[in-house]
């Protein structure tokens, strides 16, 4: 009986042993694993290794578009867009028509293409004149992952720029200045502005620039060139 007990107590003992080595074992890999994740550059691809080594649970959230914090540009474009009426091609706004000095804008909405959904928001192209400086946006319904564009304006000549994303995704930039001078300028030249880009979304959106050089003229006395 007593020797039963001693190899029972001996089996015990081992399986005890054995489950020790194992954890042990896994728990080398994981951190093997885990300084693998270390090179990872990315800082959000970097925690979601750790979190798959480690099964961290990760809340799930959904993000609405009223959860949004769209810039300041985004309203100004949208709203303008809104009481355009029957007009076509750019119009014209001022912040403060009894102040020459202030904020002007022009604003488009990209022509409707034959593939587009009925209640489908247009981007919107943005020319805007403000503190002597002179700036071109595109305004987006629905955010681009990129920083940068390329963007290719028709005109005489072609320009091909790269266009600065906002922290938010809805907004691209030109370069303030000059760079959106060069821009705008091709735009009025073109008899047909269609926009060409390395981004599915914006390649082939097209604008209506009849009256767009009449439009620009207060913000080109404005921003004087």
């Amino acid at each position: 009986m007593k020797k039963s007990w001693m190899i029972y107590t001996l089996l015990i003992g081992l399986n005890t042993f054995s489950v020790s080595v194992f954890s042990q074992s896994s728990t080398l890999t994981k951190l093997n694993r885990a300084e693998a994740c270390r090179d990872i550059p990315s800082k959000l691809e970097r925690l979601q290794c750790f979190d798959a080594i480690f099964n961290t649970p990760v809340e799930q959230v959904s993000i609405s578009q009223a959860d949004v914090k769209y810039p300041s540009s985004w309203f100004r474009a949208v709203d303008s867009e809104k009481k355009r009426d029957k007009r076509s091609g750019f119009i014209f706004h001022q912040l403060d028509s009894s102040n020459q000095a202030s904020r002007m804008w022009l604003t488009s909405a990209a022509v409707r293409s034959s593939g587009q959904l009925k209640d489908q928001k247009a981007p919107i192209l943005m020319l805007e004149c403000y503190e002597k400086i002179t700036r071109a946006e595109l305004i987006l319904p629905t955010p681009v992952e990129a920083g940068k564009v390329e963007l290719s304006i028709p005109g005489s000549p072609v320009i091909t720029q790269e266009w600065m994303s906002d922290e938010t995704g809805y907004v691209l930039r030109s370069g303030r200045g000059l760079p959106a001078i060069r821009a705008i300028k091709a735009m009025i030249s073109s008899p047909q502005l269609i926009l060409r880009s390395n981004v599915a979304d914006i390649d082939h959106l097209e604008f209506d620039n009849s009256n767009l050089a009449e439009a620009l003229e207060p913000m080109r006395e404005n921003c004087r060139w």
